[in-house]
């Protein structure tokens, strides 16, 4: 009689370690309006990809937004302001999404996890003319502290 009580135990220890792991592996962090955001808000999930070891060696980022310019092209940054202004693209290609007529948008792109260390922002830039190679004039829309406490 006393196996079910000891069974019990250990089963639910099993449980709440592999709800543990499984949450460790993903960070979602709220994406605040920029200088240029008026109204914008969105998050970023940042998640191992799947199929690599624990400690992934890539990451999978997800931003999903709304409040952006309706039918625009944004662009998705690393930012680092210290010690000097440095960015990087998120991704691959143009590193960039456009937004629907109800000022919505999402981007996913893979980047290796030692990549995320390197950089203390995630920023989503507005190309008001259209033109995600194009960087001047861009506007901040969207920005996140990706070294928050832990």
């Amino acid at each position: 009689m006393k196996r079910y009580p000891m069974t019990l135990v250990l089963l639910l220890s099993l449980m709440f370690i592999a709800v543990v792991a499984w949450a460790a592996g993903e960070q979602t962090i709220n994406l605040k309006e920029g200088p240029d955001g008026k109204g914008a808000k969105g998050s970023a999930v940042i998640k191992d990809v799947e199929g690599t070891a624990r400690g992934a060696e890539q990451k999978e980022i997800t931003i999903s937004a709304s409040g952006l310019q309706p039918d625009s092209v944004y662009t998705v940054w690393f930012v680092n302001e210290k010690p000097k202004m440095d960015m990087a693209g998120v991704g691959t290609g143009d590193f960039s999404f456009k937004s629907d007529s109800q000022g919505r948008g999402s981007y996913t792109a893979s980047v290796p996890a030692s990549e995320l260390q390197k950089w203390s922002l995630l920023e989503v830039a507005l190309h008001p003319d259209g033109n995600p190679k194009n960087m001047d004039n861009i506007k901040i829309a969207l920005k996140a502290d990706l070294k928050q406490p832990g």
